[in-house]
């Protein structure tokens, strides 16, 4: 009996072993990665995980005869009508893949064709007279043609360039290698922009490849004679404007009108602060111009990549290891880098430290950034393979994915997207895309976050309360909370909240209690003023008084 008794205490005890292990590892399976967030000292702790793994894509789902090789890119697209569709830079097979956002009705796009409306006006640089008298456009007139009726005009009527141009109109031409996509709806019709990085040019073509612009190296004195043009990733914005980002050009993006006339540069960063530029700094109060000429000028980093946002503001990042400044810009038409007149100057973006991860010190190294429809930003670190979430203000929401081969990590991560709550990461290792979509714990934060932003600040409480049950660690509840009760004017509570917490939330929230404290009691405090100026008025006089009474009786 008691050998039974103990067996049966054994197999209860390996059942519930069993039973738990079990549990963690499906848990594992299903999010491979640590989830945590950095407290008030930059210290980590462990926070439950805003998002999981929904799908990953590959070849195989797409149903593609030839697998994808080194996708570079990709872009999310919804059309006036609402419809989503995503393109994937098939960068080494020398093609565009296009889907819709169930990942069906597969499209490649190879061959393009320079359509009857390519603009080759763009390209006539040196038009005769008699060019111009006899309106060449498109294809020589009669008058163009010598005695013979044959076509002279390439060297009679205009540049050979513009009547080359002519010449490709009805051909097909082939991408190489291109790096970038870009789709967006101008002037109520849908625009796709190709950084076609080995041909060394940038195609302007409808959604079915039918061409009607190219955008090529400026011919210009102020484009740098010894760089190379060769687009790695592009953006439009809604007038029309063209920006190239060039891994060759230090000077910012390369913008081109839509028309093709080059407009300049855009959004340089700053020289980083190496020991190289103080020295010159001090050198140049006792160097001569020519000295200081023959020294080697500090640089700023080029920027990797961009993307641009519903209100037009420019979002860039820098990858580079030697840069520790303008990781992250958001750039106003203008050129203005809003993140830093708003202080975010000394701001970290993405991992605090220089964590260790799959035996190795790593330092972040931002090569892509999307940018939703809310304003959340969504940072893609190379090294590590995570994926930074941060609120329109700066505020670390969730930190996922991660470098390894299970499902929701990446060998080599080059692009995010984000679309209707979902993030899409490409890894062109592993030639797949992964769809992360918000667990139940990042459901109830991004619902706090919309009642939020759409001012509605009491409704906001009750979702967050429900986050900070589930999760007392999680920080950004607490910022939440201590901004919807800064806004209900709950000063104190609002405090209490961002304690610990947030140092620039209780510096607003002290801020702004003072404000109402003095516009609440400010007759009280005038007449509390008042009546001590009263005393010390009548303190002055009642001391002269008796001053003067003390020296009449020593005077008698």
């Amino acid at each position: 009996m008691f050998f039974q008794k103990k067996s049966t205490k054994i197999i209860s005890a390996l059942l519930v072993i069993a039973v738990v292990l079990g549990f963690a590892t499906s848990v594992i399976a299903e999010e491979p990665y640590i989830a945590y967030d950095y407290d008030w000292w930059g210290e980590t702790y462990p926070v439950q995980s805003g998002y999981v793994v929904d799908r990953v894509i590959t070849s195989t789902e797409l149903g593609l005869s030839t697998p994808l090789r080194s996708p570079q890119d990709v872009f999310i697209y919804e059309d006036v009508d609402g419809k989503v569709s995503i393109f994937i830079v098939d960068t080494d097979n020398h093609r565009i893949i296009i889907t819709d956002e169930n990942f069906e009705n597969i499209r490649e796009l190879k061959t393009l064709t320079y359509a009857d409306d390519y603009r080759v006006q763009n390209f006539l640089r040196a038009g005769s007279e008699e060019c111009e008298e006899n309106k060449c456009a498109h294809r020589c007139a009669q008058e163009c043609r010598d005695d013979n009726g044959r076509e002279n005009c390439t060297y009679v009527c205009a540049a050979p360039e513009f009547w080359n141009e002519v010449k490709k109109i009805g051909t097909r031409t082939t991408l190489r290698n291109p790096t970038g996509i870009h789709v967006t709806t101008f002037s109520g019709e849908t625009r796709m922009y190709i950084a076609d990085h080995n041909h060394g040019r940038v195609l302007a073509c409808d959604i079915d490849g039918n061409i009607w612009m190219e955008y090529r190296r400026p011919v210009t004195e102020t484009f740098d004679a010894n760089a190379s043009f060769r687009p790695s990733k592009i953006l439009s914005d809604n007038a029309g404007n063209v920006y190239v980002c060039l891994t060759t050009i230090t000077r910012g993006a390369v913008v081109f009108s839509e028309s093709g006339e080059f407009l300049g540069y855009f959004g340089a960063n700053r020289v980083t602060r190496t020991a190289d530029v103080i020295l010159n700094y001090f050198l140049r109060f006792f160097l001569s111009r020519e000295m200081m000429e023959r020294r080697t000028r500090p640089v700023p980093v080029e920027f990797s990549n961009f993307t641009i946002d519903k209100e037009q503001f420019i979002y860039t990042v820098t990858g580079s290891r030697t840069a520790d400044l303008d990781i992250v810009k958001k750039l106003d038409p203008a050129g203005r880098n809003i993140f830093e007149e708003q202080g975010y100057d000394g701001f970290v973006w993405g991992d605090f430290t220089n964590p260790q991860a799959y035996g190795k010190w790593y330092t972040s190294q931002m090569v892509d950034i999307s940018v939703d429809e809310k304003g959340d930003i969504y940072l893609l670190d190379h090294e590590s393979g995570k994926v930074f979430q941060y609120d329109k203000d700066g505020y670390l929401m969730f930190i996922f994915g991660g470098r390894g081969d299970q499902k929701g990590l990446f060998n080599a991560p080059t692009a995010i997207e984000s679309n209707n709550g979902k993030v899409y990461v490409l890894d062109s290792s592993k030639n797949s895309l992964t769809v992360f979509k918000p667990t139940e714990f990042g459901e109830l934060v991004l619902t706090a976050m919309r009642l939020f932003n759409r001012g509605l600040y009491a409704e906001s409480l009750d979702p967050w309360e429900e986050v900070l049950k589930r999760d007392a660690n999680y920080g950004m509840a607490y910022n939440g909370m201590g901004n919807a009760k800064l806004s209900l004017d709950q000063f104190q509570e609002a405090l209490d909240y961002f304690y610990m917490h947030s140092r620039f939330g209780y510096n607003r929230a002290f801020k702004d209690f003072r404000i109402h404290y003095v516009r609440e009691n400010f007759d009280r405090m005038l007449a509390v003023a008042l009546i001590a100026i009263a005393l010390l008025i009548g303190t002055h006089i009642f001391i002269k008084i008796i001053r003067k009474k003390k020296a009449k009786k020593s005077g008698v």
